[in-house]
């Protein structure tokens, strides 16, 4: 299984990161996803091939209803559509996904403020973290209207291609925020991760089952118009930007596993 986060333009996201060691603390370091912590952990930048590894992240795939009266469709992997269609589906989910960022920025400053006490509430913490997970809930709703849609490369233009870029950044950037406070959190004390670990598992749930739709369709739309010269660039970008999705969450599952380990899950 494996997990979500973002960039505070400050951080650069990449490859898998080396799993902490779970240490007994008495005070607290500031968790760094706090906009006014400027001693955050950085990640050193990372180039990425243009081609993402489809394999890092696995879940079930539904196929998208059909949406006309041909029956050869039904149950079909794919639905074709035109660019107009496309961009409207993405559009949207790209405005659920602003919307529920709103809603992670809040519970992460809650989190920043909690961890930052020399004594730390437990509880008060778990029930933010519950907060974070009905979030990501409500963007994991949305993303299922990416299953199978495949745009139809002879109406495609750039400026469709710019949306969906729009989306993939911010789905990367959302992830990587959250990351960036989960490795504030997997060094607490043993004894509050046996509180919030299994809800922190079951938000890493949430964060592959957001990534894999967007992951899908970005390289799949990729791999569909690679051969149009004139979008070689904006396709590369794209590409580039699910490569650092699929990479994070890969880094999250490992950030995660010395917590899971220790639930005994």
């Amino acid at each position: 299984m494996k997990f979500f986060s973002t960039a505070l333009a400050a951080f650069a996201v990449g490859s898998a990161m080396a799993v902490p060691v779970l240490e007994a603390r008495t005070v607290p370091t500031p968790c760094p996803c706090s906009g006014n912590d400027k001693s955050g952990v950085e990640v050193p930048p990372v180039d990425l091939p243009g081609a993402c590894n489809a394999n890092g992240i696995k879940t079930p795939i539904k196929n998208h209803p059909s949406t006309g009266d041909d029956e050869s469709n039904a149950g079909g992997d794919e639905v074709s559509a035109g660019a107009g269609d496309v961009v409207v589906v993405v559009e949207t989910l790209v405005t659920a996904v602003i919307d529920v960022e709103a809603k992670v920025h809040a519970n992460l400053d809650l989190i920043a403020s909690i961890v930052a006490d020399a004594k730390i509430d437990a509880q008060a913490l778990l029930k933010v973290i519950v907060d974070l997970e009905l979030n990501l809930q409500e963007l994991q709703d949305c993303v299922p209207t990416l299953d199978g849609l495949v745009i139809d490369a002879d109406v495609v233009v750039a400026a469709d291609l710019e949306v969906v870029l729009d989306l993939v950044v911010r789905v990367q950037a959302l992830i990587a925020e959250v990351e960036v406070c989960l490795k504030a959190l997997v060094v607490l004390d043993a004894d509050i991760l046996l509180v919030i670990g299994a809800k922190l598992n079951l938000c890493l749930g949430l964060i592959v089952s957001i990534a894999t739709p967007v992951v899908d369709f970005a390289l799949a739309l990729v791999a569909k118009l690679t051969v149009i010269v004139d979008l070689k660039v904006i396709l590369g970008e794209i590409s580039d930007c699910a490569g650092k999705i699929t990479n994070t969450c890969d880094g999250l599952t490992s950030l995660l596993a010395p917590v899971l380990s220790l639930l005994g899950l």
